[in-house]
């Protein structure tokens, strides 16, 4: 017999309960039935757990060497260069003019930006007479004078209408001060964004840009669901957890910092084992899978570096609470109350810092060739001399714990000290923007180790 739609939904289900009661494997993955939809224990509504997996395998790639600079990038650094050297030449006399407009035009002078485009120059902005009035306070040739319309709190005024207004909708990605305009980045349609504005009966300020490049766009509403009807759980996956919850929304801008979390199953609700297993809120765009090994884990087996449930994840930016009821509700619903903590990416930790080994060794042995002048045989001598020397005097903390040595190539990778007067310079070497280089190019001194090595390298 043949069932369709909710009837072969419940099917799966009950045929998945039965084989959860008389086939269930360790909490931690290390055993699996060849029946079973992936590794975990099962219990007798069979709902999942996985509280640990080894990581998948993987092999880390070697680092391609760096591609030879092209003419565009020598030009592009040339611009820089004499952008930054003019700001530098301006800095002091800019700060002693802004300080003095605040004061003696207050009211009138609103801030100021550099021109970087073609002639080099510092444009002042003033809400009345603006070229007049700068040039009762500056000869400087290169500033200039400009009257504006807005003044800035005019401005900030309407960026924080836009989030006043529509921040319970969370359409809105960012928001951005301009001369005299305020970008607005909305992350929906342009007609759902114009329909929502309507049915609120607003009026958007003048100043507003809207920006509709936010990709992908996405529905204003889109709740997390129930697993069995989440496109992105497989359908032997779905019955045995209670809900892949993931944000409606793409990341916007995140903390330059490196997090991690281990995210497991507990009765068929994913939480975080080492934040007091607080329920996970996952990225927009998180999909489930079984691999090869019958692990159930994040993205695709095509996807780089990919986790499995009950593994450390690593992403960049913080690890926070989730407290947007449209988002956490459906979570509660499904799994219980309690703390809801989103994470922003899927990455196996193992695997990252396999290749970040891998890529840094690489990198060290570049250094070595380029900046000390060593062949490429030599500096893999060194370097392995260097761990060997850095394992020897592993430091011990007052506790007896063991650190971590210092690697070979977080040793290579410590920049040289400074040199700020050429007379400090070894003998056949030149000051360089602030070190000490041979005609060749190639840095002097040698750090202590590398001498130490070089001696005994003969």
């Amino acid at each position: 017999m043949k069932f369709r739609g909710a009837a072969a939904r419940l099917a799966v289900l009950s045929a998945s309960m039965t084989l959860a009661a008389c086939t269930a494997s360790k909490p931690g993955g290390d055993v699996s039935e060849p029946s079973q939809p992936f590794r975990a224990d099962f219990n007798a509504d069979g709902f999942a757990t996985i509280l640990s997996a080894p990581p998948a395998a993987f092999d880390p790639v070697e680092p391609a060497p760096p591609a030879p600079r092209t003419a565009d990038q020598d030009a592009a650094d040339a611009e820089f260069m004499r952008v930054a050297d003019y700001q530098n030449s301006v800095m002091d006399e800019v700060q002693a003019l802004a300080e003095r407009l605040r004061r003696e035009e207050r009211g009138n002078f609103q801030t100021l930006h550099y021109d970087n485009e073609g002639e080099l120059g510092v444009v002042f902005e003033f809400l009345r007479d603006g070229p007049a009035t700068l040039s009762k306070y500056s000869r400087n040739p290169t500033f200039r004078g400009e009257t504006v319309r807005w003044s800035q709190e005019e401005l900030m005024a309407a960026a924080d209408f836009m989030w006043e207004t529509f921040r319970e909708d969370r359409v809105i990605q960012g928001t951005g001060i301009r001369s005299q305009t305020v970008n607005v980045e909305i992350i929906v349609s342009e007609d759902e964004f114009r329909s929502l504005a309507k049915r609120k009966g607003v009026t958007l300020p003048e100043q507003v840009e809207l920006v509709f490049r936010a990709a992908p766009v996405v529905p204003i509403s889109s709740p997390p669901r129930a697993a069995v009807r989440d496109e992105a759980v497989p359908v032997a996956v779905a019955p045995h957890i209670r809900i892949f919850p993931r944000h409606d929304r793409p990341a916007g801008a995140l903390n330059a910092i490196n997090s991690q979390v281990k995210v497991v199953l507990n009765d068929g609700c994913f939480r975080a084992a080492d934040r007091d297993d607080a329920l996970v809120l996952f990225p927009f765009g998180a999909r489930l899978f079984v691999d090869s090994a019958n692990y159930l884990a994040f993205g695709s087996a095509e996807t780089p570096r990919y986790a499995r449930v009950g593994e450390t994840l690593t992403f960049m930016g913080s690890v926070y609470e989730v407290d947007i009821p449209e988002l956490i509700d459906p979570i509660h619903a499904a799994c219980g109350r309690g703390k809801v903590i989103k994470v922003e990416g899927l990455e196996s930790a193992n695997a990252l810092a396999r290749q970040g080994a891998v890529d840094d060794n690489a990198n060290a042995l570049r250094r070595l060739q380029s900046s000390y002048g060593l062949g490429e045989a030599q500096a893999r001598r060194a370097m392995a001399w260097l761990d060997r020397r850095q394992a020897a005097n592993q430091q011990v903390m007052q506790e007896g714990i063991a650190l971590p040595p210092i690697t070979a190539a977080m040793t290579v990778d410590i920049p040289p000290r400074p040199v700020m007067d050429a007379s400090e310079c070894p003998a056949g070497t030149s000051l360089v923007s602030g070190l000490c280089r041979t005609p060749e190019g190639y840095l002097r001194p040698l750090p202590e180790w590398l001498a130490e090595f070089l001696e005994q390298d003969k």
